[in-house]
């Protein structure tokens, strides 16, 4: 008898008890969930012993059953935390650390700067947040310094993409991005909390703070979509990147990209293009087609490994028709300009658009006033506010800017800006 007692799943006695508590109490599921402060569905996966409950609520429902919850302590460790299997015979192979990050690209280019200002924030902050229009490289530069930061931290490396700027899907809301990354660092579905993002927050960072590790949080919307995914204590780091300055962080330190130099962005596209160089590469063939190539691009990464990929797997094209072709149509960086303006409220959409038809290249507050039609002070606030998600820039306070590409003819004279 005792034997056959010992052979019991400690999670199945477990909920056998709680079964009992239930009795006890004399509520339905439902009643006895609200009154306990659970939810019906996670409370019927405790009384079913499909899921483990965190201590809390056994401890609620030994209180509504008028029950002392020490007895149950012992048996709700075991089933927390199961004995592991007896090792197989034969020579054992430990599991190999998860390592989810994108292919590091072979071509990138400069970036020095920006790249030593991230690490160091890493050294002094652990947690990073890289900002910047769409098309200015921040995942690569994630990417790559996620890449060198493997040997410090050996024990994961994590990718999510939170889709903030994704076409035709919402962004990943922090409760799906949480138990995905529990999940990557394969901690058991037992152990996930099943209610409240507090809960499942704590647990990612309580996992984390034993490990290693390095996460890249990829295309983040906002700070309230990244906040819960960031580490707390111990050494693990996570690096975030958006198309807006992430203001709500105040405590995480911003690395903000540019456009690349005209110096690197020759030789990015040179090296993605795989131009041999020389005098016999197409690009030193033609220089002023060339030149106008890295002028549409706008020298953005993005649009010149686009117009690269051409050159490279059309072998019989020259560089001017590559210029033609651009001249003809819109492109990926288009569609991804487009859904940065989309997700502006209706009146900064508004005045971007109104921006884009203006002549010159630089335009002040008292201009966005009357083209929107609204006081100095509402016209400033929505400058800001694009100059955030890095739709304007700002050379010198006071004066603001559209980026070239903006303004770059398209498809017989559009603008971008329309």
């Amino acid at each position: 008898m005792q034997e056959r007692k010992d052979a019991v799943d400690p999670q199945e006695e477990l909920a056998a008890r709680l079964r009992r508590l239930q009795e006890l109490s004399g509520l339905g599921v439902r009643a006895l969930a609200k009154d306990t402060g659970l939810s019906s569905s996670s409370l019927s996966r405790y009384l079913n012993g499909r899921t483990v409950p965190p201590w809390p609520a056994v401890v609620a429902l030994c209180r509504r059953a008028k029950r002392d919850p020490r007895p149950l302590r012992p048996l709700w460790e075991r089933s927390s935390n199961p004995l592991p299997a007896p090792p197989k015979a034969g020579r054992q192979v430990q599991p190999r650390p998860r390592n989810d990050l994108p292919r590091d690209v072979p071509d990138f280019t400069g970036r020095q700067e920006q790249l030593d200002a991230l690490l160091a924030a890493v050294d002094s902050h652990r947690i990073v947040a890289v900002d910047g229009m769409a098309g200015v490289g921040k995942t690569c530069l994630a990417v790559h310094a996620a890449h060198r930061l493997t040997g410090r931290f050996p024990d994961a490396q994590l990718y999510v993409d939170l889709h903030g700027f994704t076409e035709g899907r919402p962004p990943l809301d922090p409760d799906s991005a949480l138990r995905m990354l529990l999940g990557a660092l394969g901690v058991p579905s037992e152990r996930v909390p099943q209610d409240g993002i507090e809960q499942l927050a704590a647990c990612w960072r309580s996992e984390l703070a034993r490990r290693r590790a390095v996460v890249v949080l990829d295309n983040a919307a906002d700070a309230e979509q990244v906040r819960p995914l960031l580490p707390g204590a111990g050494s693990s780091v996570a690096l975030i990147t958006s198309r807006n300055r992430l203001l709500g962080l105040e405590e995480v330190p911003p690395v903000s990209l540019d456009v690349l130099s005209p110096r690197e962005s020759a030789e990015l596209l040179a090296r993605a293009s795989g131009d041999p160089g020389g005098p016999d590469g197409r690009l030193a063939r033609d220089p002023g087609a060339a030149a106008e190539v890295l002028r549409l691009c706008g020298h953005l990464p993005l649009a010149l490994r686009l117009a690269a990929a051409r050159l490279r797997h059309r072998p019989g094209w020259t560089v001017g028709i590559l210029v033609e072709r651009m001249a003809e149509g819109a492109d990926e960086f288009d569609t991804a300009f487009a859904m940065s303006v989309r997700q502006l409220p209706r009146d900064q959409a508004r005045l971007f658009r109104m921006l884009g038809l203006l002549p010159g290249a630089a335009f002040d507050v008292y201009v966005a006033a009357a083209l929107a039609g609204v006081p100095l002070r509402g016209a400033r606030a929505m400058l800001e506010d694009l100059h955030d998600a890095h739709l304007v820039q700002q050379p010198v306070a006071g004066r603001y800017r559209l980026h070239d590409l903006v303004h770059v003819p398209r498809g017989g004279g559009r603008t971008r800006g329309r």
